[in-house]
């Protein structure tokens, strides 16, 4: 059988079925050719001993024109056999072979007469070969019966004298046993026919699968070198099984100079300050294909000028049982963002330089003057005022800037009063909010003693007052409250305000941020207030949470540790 997955010629007797299809392999048409040739040869042969076995016993045959022409057509047919193309003639021609044979028998068995009955067994070659063919076992049984009978009465018809019933049941002998062999074995192979059909349309099925396979495989393969970051995909023993062009450059880059091929501990992989090696059982990879789930893991690879940065995530694969099968991981190269933060945050910190140099001089000159108002014309003292208290506020700004870029927010924590602060801190912003028609809530003890840094806490709960209020509506209100708890101090500013979009939640802490709400509004702000806030909580070792939903208001928590008694 070919592995090509088209319909076979031949079946498993060798007989030749039917015609391959011109656009079939080259060798499939050559091995139906050489099938067809070699099953007429075979009775050619025989047909021919018999021929010579018959003129050795009667040479009166050599004159019989009817024998000489069975004989002569068997031999014509195996000559069209060697010269027809069979790769283009239709699968269902291919039947008339053996049915022009059985004329070729017929012819001789008549010409010899009872004297030679043997000749007639020579049917048994085209009753094999339409009963091994395609045709059902129903057709086949009919066509040969009908040929076998053929072969006995038609001498008797064709001589002169009656036709007596006798005459014609002696010889049927020869008919049933043909048509018994044709049953026989078309039966025989009908099963294995089955079989063959089956296995052929497996073997297509899984032809077909095996293209759509290569054709998804192709298709990733596009995918995963076209996308901008690294993927590498690992078995459950470390051995990889997918790693796109992406990645490759990112191994190259990684290698150290003169190691084409360099293992996992050979790759020259530092930590976020460029020069501190990673060791090689903490590296992301390594970690990954433990089993370890990573998310954005941040390394350097390389060095000198061509050095790359690249954020690691992994996730963790598993087969049906739950066993660890794998894993993937991908590089993202965030060089040049990095760049770009490092070039802001010097932009940031240089400016907040120059700022402060002149804003000195400007709050000097401002204290200075403010100091002679008994001098000053009438109103311009107040106008000094608004100056100076702007001019403040940018002082402080910029005081944040570079406390952000340093990257330190120095807190000096010390046994306070927190409901002192806490009062004080409302007490400041109620001017604010009653410009903005909000009620302003004060809820947290008058005296609660804990350990903070005043002053920054003082800010703190300022910048989330200010917040507060400031995307609160007219009627609305914002409440303040504190207590001590198991956690350590909780200070909570909650608000009836515009709230905050479920996917802005996780970027409120962010710096420079500020919602689309936010922006499209006509409240002022450049998104450093909860940064800020943040880092003064961080900086006391504590954490601070948000819950919001659009249009009903938001609450901000803020826990700071306490020392145990």
């Amino acid at each position: 059988m070919t592995d090509t997955g088209r319909t076979q010629d031949v079946t498993d007797t060798g007989q030749p079925g039917r015609a391959h299809d011109v656009g079939e392999p080259r060798t499939a048409r050559s091995r139906n050719r050489r099938r067809i040739i070699l099953s007429e040869l075979a009775l050619t042969i025989t047909f021919t001993l018999a021929a010579g076995l018959g003129l050795a016993q009667r040479e009166d045959l050599a004159s019989t024109a009817l024998f000489l022409a069975g004989w002569a057509l068997n031999l014509g047919v195996l000559a069209l056999c060697c010269v027809l193309p069979w790769s283009r003639i239709p699968s269902s021609w291919v039947v008339l072979v053996p049915l022009v044979d059985f004329v070729a028998v017929g012819l001789s068995r008549a010409a010899a007469g009872e004297a030679l009955s043997g000749v007639g067994l020579l049917a048994a070659f085209p009753v094999v070969w339409i009963a091994a063919s395609r045709m059902q076992t129903a057709v086949a049984v009919a066509v040969t019966g009908i040929a076998s009978l053929a072969i006995i009465w038609f001498p008797l018809v064709a001589r002169p004298g009656p036709i007596t019933l006798d005459t014609l049941v002696d010889p049927i002998l020869l008919p049933i046993m043909l048509t018994g062999l044709a049953w026989f074995v078309s039966e025989l192979t009908e099963d294995n026919r089955r079989r063959q059909a089956a296995l052929r349309a497996s073997q297509a099925a899984l032809r077909e699968s095996a293209d759509a396979g290569r054709a998804r495989e192709r298709l990733l393969g596009t995918v995963l070198d076209t996308v901008s970051v690294g993927v590498l995909a690992v078995d459950a023993r470390g051995n990889d099984i997918l790693m796109n062009v992406r990645q490759r450059e990112g191994h190259a880059a990684a290698a150290p100079p003169g190691n084409d091929d360099p293992s996992e501990a050979e790759l020259l992989i530092f930590g976020e300050d460029r020069v501190t090696p990673v060791p090689p059982d903490q590296r992301p990879v390594l970690r990954a294909i433990g089993g370890e789930d990573l998310d954005g893991e941040q390394v350097w690879v390389g060095t000198g000028r061509s050095q790359r940065a690249l954020s690691i995530s992994s996730r963790s694969m598993h087969d049906d049982d739950g066993a660890f099968a794998g894993t993937v991981v991908s590089f993202n190269d965030i060089t040049e963002l990095l760049r770009a933060l490092h070039a802001k945050d010097d932009f940031l910190s240089n400016v907040s330089h120059e700022f402060r140099t002149p804003l000195t001089s400007i709050l000097g000159f401002l204290e200075l003057s403010l100091e002679q108002r008994e001098d000053l014309p009438e109103g311009v003292a107040g106008f000094l005022q608004v100056a100076r208290r702007n001019a403040l506020r940018l002082e402080r700004l910029v005081e944040d800037l570079l406390a952000i870029n340093a990257g330190t927010f120095a807190v000096h924590p010390e046994p306070t009063d927190v409901g002192r602060v806490l009062a004080e801190a409302a007490s400041s912003s109620e001017v604010r909010a009653a410009r903005a028609g909000v009620g302003l809530e004060n809820r947290a003890p008058s005296s609660l003693r804990a350990v903070a840094d005043p002053l920054r806490l003082a800010q703190a709960v300022d910048n989330l007052l200010s917040n507060a209020v400031k995307y609160t509506r007219s009627g609305g209100t914002v409440t303040l409250d504190a207590e001590l708890g198991e956690d350590g101090l909780t200070v909570r500013v909650q608000d009836t305000g515009i709230g905050i979009d479920a996917e802005d939640l996780h970027q409120v802490f962010d710096r420079f941020f500020r919602s689309s709400s936010v922006r499209s509004s006509t409240v002022q702000g450049v998104g450093l207030g909860l940064l800020i806030t943040k880092s003064i909580v961080s900086e006391h070792g504590g954490s601070i949470t948000v819950t919001s939903e659009p249009g009903v208001g938001s609450c901000f928590s803020m826990t700071i540790p306490q020392p145990a008694p």
